[in-house]
């Protein structure tokens, strides 16, 4: 199977300890195939051969690569395997323009096999499993790099303002990337990093344009349009056709996003995006309108 490259550039990526790693847009970290072989202290040509071989569906058939099946099953918490073990980046980093990057789940499946479960152990993998299992191996990735992930909430607000500038409605009419800026800006709050893996405006549309065409909208407001929408050029989609509605419609919308899309609908979205669970609630508190009682003034 051909591994598709992700038109993806790290925010970060360098070699600490002859062990290339990085840091992506979405705050996760990898290890490139050759650094994941340091780490775990083997030749670059076992794990080259494995990734291979995995992605061929061979390895997953014989013993090493049945116990690998099982271990990146419960650190990436999910009963999927994954049909590569790595994806291709773009690398500005580096003479190559591209780096096979290893995510960071499957590096410490990969690890724990080679500390605890591989025939020969390894003593540089369980030297480096244990420092990454006591600080996470995000935070020690953070940290061989000194990388903080405050600038992830700060590219995460240049982000935004990048497409506020970059996409002024036409005269008449508004955009569900108009009505979801107080949406994206909650997540940045909250320290959620928004790029272009999490953007409430296309969930946002979808629901709306639904509603829009089985309440036969049109018919009351006069017809929608489509206007483009430019991304950021760090986003990996091509910039889009969107639509945007009569603003005769937007007092309608407004009732809907707020008794329909935020309390049925976007905590669906939440839910697929955040990997942080705990914060779910918040951030769905966060975007609810405040009720009346609290903002009006006393007469």
């Amino acid at each position: 199977m051909k591994q598709s490259k992700l038109e993806l550039v790290p925010v970060k990526m360098q070699e600490v300890d002859n062990i290339s790693m990085g840091v992506l847009p979405n705050g996760e970290t990898f290890l490139s195939l050759q650094g994941l072989a340091r780490f775990c202290g083997v030749a670059p040509s076992a794990i080259i051969q494995l990734s291979q071989d995995w992605q061929k569906g061979e390895a997953q058939t014989k013993s090493r690569g049945k116990q690998l099946a099982q271990l990146i099953s419960e650190w990436t918490d999910s009963d999927e395997i994954p049909v590569s073990l790595y994806v291709e980046i773009e690398n500005s980093y580096a003479i190559s323009s591209v780096t096979h990057a290893v995510p960071e789940s499957i590096v410490m499946a990969i690890t724990d096999y080679y500390a605890h479960y591989a025939q020969t152990t390894k003593q540089e993998a369980i030297t480096n499993y244990r420092k990454a299992a006591k600080l996470g191996l995000r935070k020690y990735i953070y940290d061989r790099l000194d990388y903080n992930e405050d600038d992830l909430i700060s590219e995460s607000w240049k982000l935004l303002q990048e497409r506020i500038l970059n996409n002024e409605s036409p005269k008449g009419y508004f955009t569900m990337f108009d009505e979801a800026t107080t949406i994206i800006a909650s997540l940045i709050r909250n320290n959620i990093a928004v790029d272009d893996s999490i953007m409430p405006d296309g969930s946002l549309g979808i629901h709306w344009a639904k509603y829009w065409k089985e309440q036969e909208l049109q018919a009351s407001f006069g017809a929608r349009i489509k206007i483009h929408h430019k991304f950021p050029e760090s986003y990996r989609q091509l910039d889009p056709e969107i639509n945007a509605y009569p603003n005769e419609a937007l007092s309608t919308f407004r009732t809907w996003f707020q008794d329909t899309y935020l309390p049925q609908k976007y905590p669906n979205y939440v839910k697929g995006k955040i990997k942080d669970k705990s914060k779910i609630s918040l951030l769905l508190e966060a975007v609810l309108p405040p009720s009346l009682e609290s903002k009006a003034l006393p007469h």
